[in-house]
């Protein structure tokens, strides 16, 4: 999910009994620099409203459908925050991922210190003793069950899997999955797995993007020594959780510009020249960010942090060493 782009567009549906729609709001996206289809702005407000935790409500008396915000939730003109509402952005405080957007993070943090006002400064009991590292995603323990169930007898699934492409979200179908593990990664429920009859990586993701698992009639395959090792490097290669500020310098007809690869969360865009533009990305620094930079060294520059465009520089006179 693009947390800024959703932001927005809760900020600019307006309070019951005004609404707007689709088309309305898309320009409206458009002055704050979100160039999104109408069919993504129709996915991203079906999916807030979905969620059910925005006070978002849809009027589908007429075409086009009008989208405002329940006057009872946001308290109207209310100077006091309804106790609901308080509760809602201090969980979201505390569940906000270190590479959210500097000023995504602000914006909540304003809105969590005036719902701690309606509190008197206390925090509520089930907020206040539950640590942040015991947050967890709620997991259907029917599917935890069944993925169990599939391990513990060795037979393959099909199951859909969610990813995210060219910043759209989709369910994928897989025919052939073999869930070898299930294990607890800082507090998420995390299943193991390997991919049809031929790909010979191991992956891990999510319990909780995975849905619609159907047991086949088939022994599932078995990862070899080599294979899992390779998944567990992988892993450790993405554990440094340093959140960066990433600025490069590409090409204004690049796929970098053009959202086709993905270095982060994008914060902004400038630009440079009439061939080039400066973008920034809220992200983590990784080895695999690392290598995607080095990928594409021939066009893309990195600015900023200094010390990871050293490290680039680094790596890329070792490789010219080496053709010398």
């Amino acid at each position: 999910m693009n947390s800024c782009r959703h932001l927005s567009i809760l900020e600019l549906v307006p309070i019951a009994p005004s609404s707007i729609s689709t088309q309305q709001l898309q320009q409206k996206l458009l002055e704050r620099d979100f160039d999104i289809s109408t069919r993504m702005l129709q996915r991203d407000l079906q999916s807030l409203y979905d969620q059910g935790c925005f006070g978002l409500e849809k009027d589908t008396r007429s075409k086009p459908y009008g989208w405002s915000i329940n006057a009872q939730w946001r308290g109207g003109n209310a100077k006091v925050m309804s106790s609901e509402v308080a509760e809602h952005y201090l969980l979201l405080e505390q569940l906000l991922p270190q590479s959210v957007p500097s000023d995504v993070k602000q914006s909540v943090h304003i809105k969590a210190e005036h719902a701690l006002k309606r509190f008197n400064g206390h925090v509520p009991d089930w907020l206040s003793i539950l640590p942040k590292s015991s947050l967890k995603v709620n997991i259907d323990n029917q599917l935890v069950e069944q993925i169990e169930h599939v391990i513990k007898h060795k037979r393959a699934v099909s199951a859909e899997l969610y990813r995210v492409l060219y910043d759209e979200a989709h369910w994928l179908k897989f025919a052939e999955l073999s869930f070898y593990n299930i294990v607890d990664q800082g507090g998420v429920l995390m299943a193991q797995f390997m991919v049809g009859t031929l790909h010979d990586k191991c992956y891990q993701m999510p319990v909780y993007r995975i849905r619609n698992v159907h047991i086949l009639q088939k022994t599932r395959r078995e990862p070899s020594a080599e294979q899992l090792k390779s998944l567990r490097s992988a892993i450790n290669k993405g554990m440094n959780q340093e959140c960066i500020e990433l600025i490069v310098k590409a090409p204004k007809h690049s796929a970098v510009n053009q959202g086709f690869i993905e270095l982060g969360e994008m914060t902004d865009k400038q630009s440079n020249d009439e061939k080039n533009v400066l973008l920034t990305y809220q992200t983590i620094d990784t080895e695999q960010l690392t290598d995607e930079l080095l990928k594409c060294a021939h066009w893309l520059e990195v600015i900023k942090p200094e010390k990871l465009r050293q490290r680039v520089i680094s790596k890329l006179k070792a490789a010219t060493s080496n053709y010398q």
